[in-house]
Protein backbone atom coordinates (compact mmCIF):
# COMPACT_ATOMS: atom_id res chain seq x y z
CA UNK A 1 0.00 0.00 0.00
CA UNK A 2 2.93 2.24 0.57
CA UNK A 3 4.63 1.29 -2.59
CA UNK A 4 1.41 2.58 -4.07
CA UNK A 5 1.00 6.08 -2.61
CA UNK A 6 4.55 6.82 -3.76
CA UNK A 7 3.51 5.93 -7.30
CA UNK A 8 0.53 7.79 -6.80
CA UNK A 9 2.60 10.82 -5.43
CA UNK A 10 4.94 10.50 -7.97
CA UNK A 11 2.58 10.43 -11.22
CA UNK A 12 0.88 13.86 -9.59
CA UNK A 13 4.31 15.61 -9.12
CA UNK A 14 5.15 14.86 -12.71
CA UNK A 15 1.77 15.53 -13.91
CA UNK A 16 1.57 19.11 -12.16
CA UNK A 17 5.32 19.86 -13.78
CA UNK A 18 3.98 18.52 -17.33
CA UNK A 19 3.93 21.26 -20.06
CA UNK A 20 2.51 20.88 -23.52
CA UNK A 21 3.75 22.48 -26.40
CA UNK A 22 3.37 23.44 -29.62
CA UNK A 23 5.98 21.63 -32.31
CA UNK A 24 5.87 25.21 -34.16
CA UNK A 25 8.59 27.66 -34.50
CA UNK A 26 5.92 30.82 -34.59
CA UNK A 27 8.66 33.44 -36.35
CA UNK A 28 10.52 32.90 -39.54
CA UNK A 29 13.81 35.14 -40.14
CA UNK A 30 11.59 37.92 -42.02
CA UNK A 31 8.30 36.84 -40.04
CA UNK A 32 7.20 40.54 -38.39
CA UNK A 33 5.97 39.61 -34.97
CA UNK A 34 6.01 41.08 -31.11
CA UNK A 35 6.17 39.58 -27.96
CA UNK A 36 4.82 40.65 -24.76
CA UNK A 37 5.15 39.45 -21.00
CA UNK A 38 1.81 40.03 -18.89
CA UNK A 39 -0.42 39.36 -16.36
CA UNK A 40 -3.68 36.71 -17.50
CA UNK A 41 -6.66 37.70 -15.69
CA UNK A 42 -10.04 35.38 -15.76
CA UNK A 43 -12.83 37.54 -14.11
CA UNK A 44 -14.93 34.92 -13.24
CA UNK A 45 -13.02 33.02 -10.97
CA UNK A 46 -10.27 35.68 -9.73
CA UNK A 47 -7.49 33.49 -11.34
CA UNK A 48 -4.16 34.82 -12.31
CA UNK A 49 -1.38 34.31 -13.93
CA UNK A 50 1.96 36.26 -13.96
CA UNK A 51 4.74 36.97 -16.59
CA UNK A 52 2.61 34.74 -19.43
CA UNK A 53 4.42 35.56 -22.54
CA UNK A 54 2.34 36.03 -25.71
CA UNK A 55 3.69 36.68 -29.39
CA UNK A 56 1.25 37.75 -31.96
CA UNK A 57 2.90 36.96 -35.12
CA UNK A 58 1.74 39.15 -38.63
CA UNK A 59 1.14 35.99 -40.83
CA UNK A 60 0.07 38.51 -43.76
CA UNK A 61 -1.31 42.17 -44.73
CA UNK A 62 -4.44 40.96 -42.95
CA UNK A 63 -4.23 37.58 -40.60
CA UNK A 64 -2.00 37.27 -37.90
CA UNK A 65 -1.49 34.26 -35.22
CA UNK A 66 -1.52 35.10 -31.14
CA UNK A 67 0.67 32.23 -29.46
CA UNK A 68 0.18 32.52 -25.41
CA UNK A 69 3.36 30.35 -24.03
CA UNK A 70 3.08 27.85 -20.56
CA UNK A 71 -0.44 29.38 -19.68
CA UNK A 72 -3.11 27.71 -17.26
CA UNK A 73 -6.59 29.22 -16.83
CA UNK A 74 -7.74 27.93 -13.48
CA UNK A 75 -5.92 26.69 -10.50
CA UNK A 76 -6.55 23.87 -10.85
CA UNK A 77 -5.26 23.02 -14.25
CA UNK A 78 -2.90 20.14 -14.03
CA UNK A 79 -0.43 21.53 -16.86
CA UNK A 80 0.86 24.24 -18.38
CA UNK A 81 -0.05 24.58 -22.38
CA UNK A 82 1.28 26.70 -25.28
CA UNK A 83 -2.24 28.00 -26.83
CA UNK A 84 -2.41 29.01 -30.27
CA UNK A 85 -5.17 31.27 -31.74
CA UNK A 86 -5.10 31.51 -35.91
CA UNK A 87 -6.45 33.76 -38.47
CA UNK A 88 -7.38 37.17 -36.47
CA UNK A 89 -8.09 39.46 -38.44
CA UNK A 90 -5.94 43.00 -38.09
CA UNK A 91 -5.38 46.29 -39.14
CA UNK A 92 -2.71 48.90 -38.71
CA UNK A 93 -3.50 51.91 -36.81
CA UNK A 94 -1.74 55.35 -36.38
CA UNK A 95 -1.26 54.03 -32.83
CA UNK A 96 -0.48 50.67 -33.72
CA UNK A 97 -2.00 47.49 -34.59
CA UNK A 98 -5.67 46.86 -33.90
CA UNK A 99 -6.85 43.15 -33.97
CA UNK A 100 -10.45 40.94 -33.97
CA UNK A 101 -12.05 37.87 -34.45
CA UNK A 102 -15.25 35.79 -33.37
CA UNK A 103 -15.95 32.16 -32.56
CA UNK A 104 -11.67 30.94 -33.41
CA UNK A 105 -11.04 27.33 -32.78
CA UNK A 106 -7.49 27.46 -30.44
CA UNK A 107 -5.15 24.72 -31.05
CA UNK A 108 -2.89 23.15 -27.98
CA UNK A 109 0.25 20.94 -28.23
CA UNK A 110 -1.44 20.69 -32.41
CA UNK A 111 -4.77 19.72 -31.31
CA UNK A 112 -7.75 21.59 -31.74
CA UNK A 113 -9.70 22.76 -28.40
CA UNK A 114 -13.18 23.20 -29.87
CA UNK A 115 -14.65 23.52 -26.27
CA UNK A 116 -13.08 26.53 -25.75
CA UNK A 117 -13.89 28.14 -29.17
CA UNK A 118 -12.10 31.90 -28.86
CA UNK A 119 -15.17 34.60 -28.71
CA UNK A 120 -15.10 38.23 -28.70
CA UNK A 121 -12.07 38.58 -29.02
CA UNK A 122 -10.13 42.22 -29.48
CA UNK A 123 -6.76 43.15 -28.92
CA UNK A 124 -4.46 46.03 -29.39
CA UNK A 125 -0.43 46.51 -29.68
CA UNK A 126 1.03 49.62 -29.56
CA UNK A 127 4.55 51.43 -28.64
CA UNK A 128 4.96 49.45 -25.51
CA UNK A 129 1.98 47.41 -24.67
CA UNK A 130 -0.48 44.63 -25.58
CA UNK A 131 -3.90 43.76 -24.58
CA UNK A 132 -6.37 41.20 -24.91
CA UNK A 133 -9.38 40.21 -24.22
CA UNK A 134 -11.86 37.18 -25.35
CA UNK A 135 -13.95 34.44 -23.96
CA UNK A 136 -12.81 30.95 -24.00
CA UNK A 137 -16.31 29.27 -24.39
CA UNK A 138 -18.58 31.12 -21.61
CA UNK A 139 -14.84 31.96 -19.48
CA UNK A 140 -13.86 35.75 -20.28
CA UNK A 141 -10.21 36.71 -19.97
CA UNK A 142 -8.18 39.58 -20.11
CA UNK A 143 -4.08 39.54 -20.79
CA UNK A 144 -2.05 42.65 -20.37
CA UNK A 145 1.45 42.57 -21.16
CA UNK A 146 4.63 44.77 -21.60
CA UNK A 147 6.30 44.83 -25.41
CA UNK A 148 10.06 43.24 -25.49
CA UNK A 149 12.39 45.63 -27.16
Amino acid sequence: MKKKMVLVTMFAVLCSACHIASKEDPTKDDTKFYEATGLLTIPTSGFTKEDVRTKVVLVDKQKLDIYMFEVKFATLMPVTIDMVIRGVDYKQTTNGIQFYGDSIVPTAGEKPYEKYVVKDLQGKITTDSMIITNYYGETPSHYAGKLKK
